[in-house]
């Protein structure tokens, strides 16, 4: 005969297993960004190995350099993906589609205007980016303004996805974009464009996911008539959010121009290297990011408590970032020589170093967006002090590349270290 009091104890431990592992959905969400984001982090990372190897050293560092400008552009438009997954998540919680489907069509009225007038203001300013940065020709940069343009409407396809909790299809247009990117990428650069062709194999992609986003949106909302409302908080929330996105991308991005500013080419492309491969462990421990923003969202507009899902969140992101600085800290000559060959050898000091700094920006991330689910934007001055802290330390400290490398790491500790602390009162809410 079974014992009653250990049948309790098994019921009980069930309960908080399922809990633990269900919890608001999190950790489904989590398994499927992390498989699609294992696929393209891997995408990614052939991309980069094959145009480092493809274009050597001196144009894989203009290259690096450029794709620092398109890193600034994805999180600037990440500010409206992040607006849009807000509201969405919103009205698809009140069971309101109508509202999402006004949102969606006015939205793509205003990112077309302004995002022609954002090309032709990149154009204008072109000149003075090709001098900063050292480089030979304005073809790069012309097809650099034209990925921003469509990465603009990528993000309110995805952005609706997201808040609509379409995981699975938000991934899949990603995915498909970042194939694209690396068989075209070989393709063009093989048969002799180079730095454009590139570039170009990017613009190509993300013009195809567009097409796949578009399907579930377009059959979620086939019978559904709009209905107008008040779009006023959706302007005063982009305020914040847009600050926010910029700052924590100057964090990571503008490294790389200054690096291209004050050494060769072929220096730039050794960092490029060591910071596509420390970027590894970015890519590899964000899985949680995309799902746990309307998730906060849901839970915040419910009233009830999301400190647990931060700390789930921070832990889960901690030790993938962990894990894989553990990686780099063991076999870094390793790992660069099978990535790039021995051409980028003088990278290797370098890579622990970016991996370390690339894992505090998960979890920077982590605390972005759930500061920005719950409204509390205390956060934006440390970003604004951070970068601040970033210019002026290699502005002053730039005689060889592990000491830019040190200052990026510098910054990510401030604002990781100020962040917990903003962080607090929920951090200790939990653990009572």
């Amino acid at each position: 005969m079974k014992n009653p009091s250990k049948k309790i104890q098994q019921n009980k431990a069930n309960k908080k297993i399922k809990t633990i592992m269900h919890d608001e959905g999190i950790f489904r969400a989590g398994i499927i960004f992390l498989i699609f984001s294992g696929f393209t982090s891997i995408l990614n990372y052939l991309y980069h190995l094959f145009m480092g190897r493809m274009l050597g050293p001196e144009e894989y560092g203009i290259l690096g350099s450029l794709f620092a400008i398109i890193y600034l552009v994805d999180f600037s438009t990440g500010t409206f993906n992040l607006v849009i997954s807000k509201h969405v998540a919103e009205f698809h919680g009140k069971k309101q589609k109508e509202k999402i489907k006004s949102l969606f069509s006015k939205a793509f009225k205003v990112i077309m205007v302004y995002g022609l007038a954002g090309f032709l203001m990149f154009l204008a300013i072109s000149p003075l980016i090709k001098n900063f940065m050292n480089l030979q020709s304005y073809s790069g940069l012309i097809i650099v303004g034209l990925i921003a343009c469509f990465s603009f409407i990528s993000v309110l396809f995805t952005g609706t996805l997201n808040g609509l909790q379409k995981f699975v299809w938000q991934n899949s247009s990603s995915t498909v974009s970042k194939a694209l990117k690396f068989t075209l990428a070989i393709i063009l650069v093989f048969i002799g464009f180079s730095i454009n062709g590139a570039l170009t194999a990017i613009l190509i992609g993300i013009i195809i996911s567009l097409f796949i986003a578009y399907i579930p949106i377009k059959k979620e909302f086939k019978d559904v008539k709009p209905k107008d409302f008040n779009a006023k908080s959706i302007y005063l929330y982009a305020i914040p959010v847009f600050f926010a996105t910029m700052f924590s991308v100057l964090v990571i991005t503008f490294d790389q121009i200054l690096v291209k500013h004050y050494f060769s080419s072929a220096d730039a492309g050794i960092y490029a290297a060591a910071g596509m491969i420390g970027k590894m462990i970015w890519f590899g421990s964000s899985a949680l990011v995309g799902p746990l923003f309307p998730k906060i969202v849901n839970l915040k507009s419910k009233g009830k408590d999301t400190s647990k899902m931060l700390i789930k969140a921070l832990a889960y992101t901690a030790t993938l970032a962990t894990l894989g600085s553990i990686v780099f800290a063991i076999a870094p000559t390793f790992i660069m020589n099978i990535s790039y060959g021995s051409q980028y050898s003088a990278a290797v000091p370098l890579v622990l170093m970016f991996g370390i700094a690339m894992g505090l920006f998960s979890l920077i991330q982590v605390l972005m967006v759930y500061n920005l689910g719950i409204g509390n934007y205390k956060f934006i001055y440390v970003f604004a002090a951070a970068v601040i802290l970033e210019i002026i330390g290699i502005v002053m400290f730039h005689s060889n590349l592990q000491e830019v490398v040190k200052i990026l790491l510098i910054t990510n500790i401030f604002i990781v270290i100020n962040m917990l602390i903003l962080n607090r009162d929920d951090l200790l809410n939990h653990i009572k």
